[in-house]
């Protein structure tokens, strides 16, 4: 995602021949990388690199487990000055507001069977970028040296002669199981803890994991990315000795707002996990500690419950809500107060109106011109400017301020305010969105801003691509078109809001299907329908 014009980041160019997309950036020494994907997400290759030595760094920064409050603060600062930003599915994406307007944003998340770049082209964006002298920060989930690919991508970087840093986070391994009340390690209870990866199965040639000699030993055993081979795993971990009835918990999405616990015994895990619809990000702990609750985080708040509570039915749920604009929305504050994980985008803003003619005719012989809210204000100096004109052509009318944003707007440039009583003494009043007032002779209305659709969102696109979300709720007609202008047709797994049939018939228009609609209007209506869909899914929707 391209966030805005910077004199020392590119904006990516892309073509596309006989199926494969081509995005490439330009650098200074008038060499390109290209990022070449196939039709095909599973395949992806760098072409057309030469490596420039610069001065730029690559900073292998760990995001954390998944809360963006458990990132370092060094991470923190790094973000804050990066040029560029790679970023994977398990960063949270609130990390990525603290990157500068102008960074260039690219996904490169991954989850099982679906890689959106190869790890040979992720390593040569790094090696490019940084050789052109930027500031790169690969942002990884969790430590990028823990089951990461962190020591291969510092591998590409040496070999290339670029400058390479790591910046450990709090890996999901540990995390994880401490948001559910696990300690990996107890007295009298466990002394050791054995971290491993369930990515190949127990019987693959490829792995390395001894999965008999952790049958055999008393260790925890916490696996990553093993939600696919539960079952798999539970059998090589009692045919090599492990009790059928160990005590075994897998976390799922740990530490943010839609963590899930369920609780079992190894040999009954794989099937409660599926009865409930765990997914991948989840961390399998097996031991004797996976019984305990220790001052887990959130079971008696926000996180780390086992199940929903009656006043927290969306527990474990993420719910897209899309906005109009930048400021935070009543709905996705709504939806949290019920346990959702609310994931907000802003997929239009308010930009002036092109054309100032209405504006221009409408205010010769007005007494008033009311505005409301601060980006009416910006409209408003925006068309005289673009009509030849400048604030002076305000001069005798009264300027309405119908909120406190409007009357800071006017006062940043130089002009006096009145707000809105029954004392305004105006037969001819202007206004936009604004309510005229009673006792007004004659109404204009003009339009002084349009919905303009915002860039897809990198981060969002890439959940949406790998299934990671549950539901979406419109509150409006505008939300509904622009989200369909930004990110094409939804999963079908996505359930579907709407508020009132005309955000439906827009929701039917931009080609995105429905299920459910609120009758009445307001967000309380438009939440509950959201906990009514939901409530009729046991788990989250299938990949």
């Amino acid at each position: 995602m391209y966030r805005g014009p910077d004199p020392r980041v590119a904006r990516p160019r892309v073509s596309q021949v006989h199926g494969v997309q081509s995005a490439w950036w330009p650098n200074t020494s008038g060499t390109r990388t290209a990022v070449l994907v196939a039709a095909s997400s599973r395949t992806a290759r760098i072409g057309s690199v030469r490596l420039v030595t610069g001065t730029g760094t690559v900073w292998l920064v760990g995001a954390g487990p998944g809360d963006p409050g458990l990132i370092t603060v060094r991470g923190r600062e790094l973000l804050g000055r990066a040029d560029v930003v790679v970023t994977d599915r398990l960063a949270a994406p609130e990390l990525l507001a603290l990157a500068p307007a102008g960074a260039l944003i690219i996904a490169a998340g991954k989850s099982p069977g679906r890689d959106t770049l190869t790890q040979e082209a992720v390593n040569a964006l790094l090696v490019e970028h940084a050789g052109a002298g930027r500031t790169v920060v690969r942002l990884k989930g969790g430590d990028p040296f823990l089951l990461g690919r962190g020591g291969e991508e510092a591998e590409a970087c040496a070999a290339a002669g670029v400058s390479c840093v790591v910046v450990p986070g709090v890996t999901s391994a540990f995390a994880a199981p401490a948001y559910a009340g696990i300690p990996v390690t107890h007295r009298g209870v466990a002394q050791d803890v054995a971290v491993v990866s369930g990515h190949l199965a127990p019987d693959d040639p490829a792995s390395t994991v001894d999965w008999a000699a952790l049958g055999v030993s008393s260790a925890t055993v916490v696996v990553l990315m093993g939600v696919g081979r539960l079952a798999a795993i539970a059998a090589a971990l009692t045919a090599g000795g492990r009790p059928a009835a160990t005590p075994a918990a897998l976390v799922e999405r740990a530490t943010t707002p839609a963590q899930r616990v369920v609780r079992s015994t190894l040999v009954r895990l794989a099937a409660d996990a599926a009865a409930a619809g765990i997914r991948s990000p989840a961390v399998l702990v097996v031991g004797g500690v996976a019984a305990r609750r220790d001052g887990a985080p959130g079971d008696a708040g926000p996180r780390g419950g086992d199940s929903a509570t009656g006043d927290r039915p969306l527990a474990g749920r993420r719910v897209l809500v899309p906005r109009t604009r930048p400021r935070a929305g009543l709905l996705a504050a709504r939806l949290r107060r019920l346990g959702a994980d609310a994931v907000e985008v802003v997929v239009s803003r308010p930009e002036p109106a092109t054309d100032p003619g209405p504006l221009l005719g409408a205010l010769p012989g007005a007494d008033a011109l009311i505005l409301a809210g601060a980006d009416e204000v910006h409209a408003v100096v925006a068309l005289l400017r673009a009509g030849g004109r400048d604030v002076r052509a305000l001069a005798g009318l009264a300027l309405v301020a119908a909120d406190d944003d409007a009357a800071e707007a006017l006062d940043a440039f130089g002009l006096t305010a009145v707000r809105p009583s029954t004392e305004l003494a105006a037969t001819v009043v202007v206004s936009a969105s604004a309510p005229t007032p009673v006792g007004t002779r004659t109404g204009r209305r003009i339009t002084l801003l349009t919905d303009a659709v915002t860039s897809p969102d990198a981060a969002l696109a890439d959940q949406l691509r790998h299934g990671d979300l549950h539901a979406v709720a419109f509150a409006s007609s505008t939300a509904a078109r622009a989200t369909g202008e930004s990110y094409g047709p939804l999963p079908p797994g996505l359930l579907v809001a709407a508020m009132g049939g005309r955000t439906a018939t827009a929701c039917a228009r931009a080609g995105i299907r429905v299920d459910a609609v609120a009758t009445e209007p307001g967000i309380y209506p438009l939440a509950e329908v959201v906990v009514g869909l939901l409530a009729r899914r046991p788990g989250p929707p299938e990949p």
